[in-house]
Order: structure tokens, then C-alpha cells, then sequence
């Protein structure tokens, strides 16, 4: 990790990334939660919007279960993104400033260019894992997937795919990484004004490269929490995903100085 690391701290422009202790994401997250406990009606209706977004993907690829399974990850990899305005809520909470859900609308816009193209590499991301899931089910079945509203509990529970399911994760898991890595502070960081895209996930590699540990802990807080949302058929992210999105917040303003 050094060498890497070493390359990213003589790339001029790139911010300073302090070190963290390993169990500062439960800082952050604790920060998140008094965030969302503040401004519960702006967070919750961030949560909505992102929730029915949620819906519609899944509701679009509900016919193939290759295709549902890569929607529900896909989801979770632009989800950095869709959090700014939570982003305007905690940094007018921290100034004293009054949160609204119209204030929090307004910093989603800002530097919405730089945002959207971040967004479209996440996008791109998401949209290969895709292809590559629908690749993986169809060599694993042969080439008839079956229909995830008729057959999905006798596919899951039935199927002896056991190299299959750990080529399948394992793949996933890589995106999941690489998506991670890429995420961690860029989206605060670009929405902050302090970079532009390049700049912003150049330094979220950084931060990550050199807080492995802590690195860990989040994005193991980030899985558990996403996994309870997605097992309340996506009704817990109402409040998952607001928190998550202040939390992040915390953590740019902790990483990045």
C-alpha cells in the first residue's frame, strides 16, 4: 500500500488526508444519526426520493433475477451521489443555520457538474457489473435464467452453483471495492467546492489508502446497514440512507484537511 500511496502524495493539488483510528467510523455514524435527529423531516424525504428510485429500478429489472441482483448492488454504487442534499443538511446543522429540505435541494445543485460527472463514472461502474452479472447466470444456467417472481425462492434454494456463488460475490465484491475506494469523501469533497472530480477521488483513494483499518470498519457499517434496508424490502433505507449521507459527511471533514 505504500508504494501507491507514495505516488498519490506527490501528485500536486491533493489535499492533506489525516490518520484516523480504526473505530472512527462509529464516530462518524453516531454523528449522522444526531444529524438525521435534527432535521428528521428534510433527511427522511431525501430517504423517500432515493427509496422510490430504489423501487423503480428494482421494478424494471424484476423479470430476470441476473438483473435484480445487479440493481440492488448497482443502487448502492451511485449511492454517494443521490446524498448531497444531506451533505447541506449537516454542514448548515454545523454553522448553526437553519436545515430545510428547500436549503438542501439547492447544495445538491452546487457544482453539479462536477457531481454528475463523478455520478457517470459510478453509473458506468454499475452498468458493467450488470453486463458482467447477466454473463455470470447465464453460463451458470446455461442460458435460460429463470423469472425472479416465479421461480427466485426455488433458484436461491435449490441450486448447487457453489463455484458459481463464490465467482459471482467475488466479482462483485471487486466493484463494491473499487467503487468504495473511489467514493469514501470525493462526492462531500466536490460538493464542498474543495476539488474537482479527478482531484476529488484521487484524494478519496488517498484517504483510504491511508486509513486501511478504519476503511474497514466503514465500509463493513455501510454493508450491515444497506443489508437491513434491503432485507425491510427497502423501507429501512428511508432512514439508512439519510444517515449514511450525513455520516459520510463527517467522515470528509475528518479525512480531509
Amino acid at each position: 500500500m505504500d508504494k501507491p500511496m507514495d505516488a498519490l502524495a506527490h501528485i500536486p493539488g491533493l489535499p492533506r488526508v489525516a490518520r484516523v483510528g480504526t473505530l472512527q467510523p462509529l464516530r462518524w455514524l453516531a454523528r449522522g444519526w444526531e444529524d438525521f435527529a435534527a432535521n428528521p423531516g428534510p433527511s427522511v424525504a431525501h430517504g423517500l426520493i432515493l427509496v422510490a428510485l430504489g423501487w423503480l429500478i428494482l421494478l424494471m429489472c424484476s423479470t430476470q433475477i441476473d438483473l435484480f441482483a445487479a440493481a440492488v448492488s448497482g443502487f448502492l454504487l451511485v449511492g454517494p451521489v443521490f446524498a448531497a442534499g444531506c451533505y447541506k443538511l449537516s454542514r448548515r446543522r454545523a454553522s448553526g443555520q437553519r436545515a430545510t429540505f428547500d436549503a438542501s435541494l439547492d447544495g445538491a445543485l452546487k457544482n453539479g457538474w462536477s457531481l454528475a460527472r463523478l455520478g457517470l463514472l459510478l453509473a458506468v461502474l454499475a452498468i458493467a457489473w450488470v453486463l458482467i452479472s447477466r454473463l455470470l447466470f447465464v453460463q451458470a444456467v446455461g442460458g435460460v435464467l429463470p423469472s425472479v417472481r416465479d421461480t427466485f425462492y426455488q433458484t436461491i434454494l435449490d441450486w448447487n452453483y457453489y463455484e458459481f456463488l463464490v465467482t459471482y460475490l467475488s466479482t462483485g465484491a471487486v466493484f463494491a471495492v473499487v467503487a468504495f475506494l473511489v467514493s469514501v469523501v470525493s462526492a462531500p469533497m466536490i460538493f464542498d467546492g474543495a476539488a474537482n472530480t479527478r482531484t476529488a477521488i484521487l484524494t478519496s483513494i488517498k484517504a483510504a489508502g491511508t486509513n486501511p483499518s478504519a476503511m474497514i470498519v466503514w465500509a463493513a457499517l455501510i454493508a450491515g446497514l444497506t443489508a437491513i434496508g434491503f432485507a425491510t424490502l427497502l423501507s429501512g433505507l428511508v432512514v439508512v440512507i439519510p444517515v449514511l449521507g450525513h455520516a459520510t459527511w463527517h467522515a470528509y471533514r475528518d479525512l480531509v484537511r
